[in-house]
């Protein structure tokens, strides 16, 4: 049986920082999954009676001067919409959110609306800032 030693610990204690790792990995992984994809920044509008969805949705993006985006991949001409958007992971139920900033023209929503039910989306949701 060894004595007591009264020099310096030499041996470095691991748990504590495979513990630290690992709880910076498990927040990481967390806010990864919660962050949806955003190509542009959008000023959302507010909503006091906003309801939070169970499945996920296809997000459609529509900017400021009207830009839009599928699921936070850009498109680069209107052509593009059907084919970008029939390519997106969709559940048996179809469903679609718009996040439109809240300058965007009435015109240019109602234009990705008719599209989407032109695609025949069977739910389709707006995106709200809650409060």
């Amino acid at each position: 049986m060894k004595g007591p030693t009264h020099g310096p610990i030499t041996d470095i204690n691991m748990t504590p920082f495979v513990d630290i790792v690992l709880v910076i990995l498990i927040i990481f992984l967390i806010t990864a999954t919660v962050m949806l994809p955003r190509t542009f920044s959008i000023a959302l509008p507010r909503a006091t009676q906003a309801e939070k969805l169970e499945n996920t949705p296809v997000i459609v993006s529509i900017d400021r001067e009207g830009r839009i985006a599928i699921n936070g991949r850009r498109l680069e001409h209107d052509g593009e919409f059907e084919a970008v958007f029939r390519a997106q992971p969709q559940g048996k139920e179809s469903l679609a959110v718009i996040a439109a900033d809240k300058e965007v023209r009435h015109g240019r929503l109602i234009e990705v609306i008719d599209r989407l039910r032109a695609l025949k989306v069977q739910r389709l949701g707006i995106e709200v800032e809650q409060p």
